[in-house]
């Protein structure tokens, strides 16, 4: 190589390097090192407040970020441009809203944030700060204008986020704002009190069923993706094929129907695949999975308890021969394809009838 090249070639690029020099973002460098004095130096040069870092993060993106209050402050006065957006169409009342810091979404909503700021897969701010689940962010933004029944791609909405989260507080805020407590996703039927049912969360389910949610409501998808829990399953259902007994011993004592069946399958049968003997459940240890400490054995008494037909038979079932056809089916017949020696005995004592067969005449001998 010539030196007039090498020349050439070095001069480029110390042009290079001053370039970017020019065109770097020292304050939000100093804002995503929480760098205080610097970033104060720095607004009394005047450097520029907005410069993005290469993803398009920007100071004021990074203080809320950090959940740095004082400096969002001092840069909102610098200007700050509060509806910037990084690389993934981010703003910095997103970021805060994710901290749940509700000084912080006020200061940025009073300069001229939009309460209504979507992000590309349509989820709202009002979405992430009910999920974070501080109540005052989240009211802070209805205040402003929030939509509380905005639907994110799939259609979901802020009171599902609560909901699924178990952030009963800021439920019964978006309740009280007009929150559609029956709102329903098209591809599965989930609606809050489905997502709270799945989790366990029973204080938001009681706050659900306080504001009118239907406790025998069934999920009835509009547009079927084929994943997912059965059309017609409850919240009940969803309880116990998750293991969440003291809940769904609550829906039952609110009103759930306990020989429901419409997913198919009703409580006593649904316990035959949920139950876990085999790891110490019945000798005493915590339920294996779900939450409370009520067994599947406590839970199938308080269901007969509470009206459940012990030798209820399935009513739909596959068009398969033997003991593959469930249809006709009762909870014991389930047991003992399972193998369940326990619940066999529960079921008996609580009056099951063993001579009973389903559709296909097969014994308990064949199931077992």
């Amino acid at each position: 190589m010539n030196l007039a090249r090498l020349i050439s070639i070095s001069v480029f690029a110390l042009f290079f390097s001053a370039a970017s020099f020019g065109t770097a973002c020292p304050v939000a460098d100093a804002a995503e090192k929480s760098d205080r004095t610097a970033i104060r130096a720095l607004l009394k040069q005047n450097a520029d407040v907005n410069a993005p870092q290469a993803d398009g993060m920007t100071a004021l993106h990074w203080a809320a970020y950090r959940n740095d209050l004082e400096i969002a402050k001092a840069l909102v006065a610098a200007k700050a441009n509060v509806t910037a957006t990084n690389r993934f169409g981010v703003p910095p009342l997103s970021l805060a809203a994710q901290t749940g810091n509700a000084a912080l979404v006020e200061l940025l909503l009073q300069h001229g944030a939009d309460p209504n700021t979507t992000l590309r897969g349509g989820e709202t701010v009002l979405m992430t700060a009910a999920r974070t689940g501080k109540p005052d962010a989240v009211s802070a933004l209805l205040k402003s204008g929030a939509n509380v029944n905005a639907k994110e791609r799939r259609g979901q909405t802020a009171l599902m986020w609560a909901a699924a989260e178990g952030n009963t507080a800021v439920v019964e805020l978006l309740i009280k704002a007009g929150a559609d407590s029956q709102a329903a996703l098209p591809d599965s039927g989930f609606t809050p009190l489905s997502f709270a049912a799945r989790e366990g969360r029973s204080e938001t389910v009681r706050a659900l069923l306080k504001a009118g949610a239907d406790v025998n409501a069934a999920m009835e998808p509009q547009k079927p993706s084929g994943k997912g829990p059965a059309k017609g399953t409850s919240a009940l259902i969803l309880a116990v094929e998750n293991g969440h007994f003291e809940l769904a011993l609550l829906l039952l004592e609110a009103g759930a129907d306990p020989n429901d069946q419409r997913s198919g399958y009703a409580p006593l049968h649904v316990l035959s695949w949920v139950r876990k003997p085999n790891r110490g459940e019945d000798d005493g240890a915590p339920p294996p999975l779900g939450s409370g400490n009520l067994s599947s054995a406590q839970f199938a008494k308080k269901l007969v308890e509470h009206g459940a037909d012990v030798n209820l038979r399935l009513k739909t079932g596959k068009g398969a021969p033997g003991l593959y056809n469930k249809q006709g089916a009762t909870p014991f017949m389930m047991a003992a394809g399972t193998a369940d020696i326990a619940y066999l005995r529960l079921l008996i004592e609580l009056g099951a009838d063993p001579s009973l067969r389903h559709v296909a005449n097969c014994t308990l001998l064949i199931a077992a």
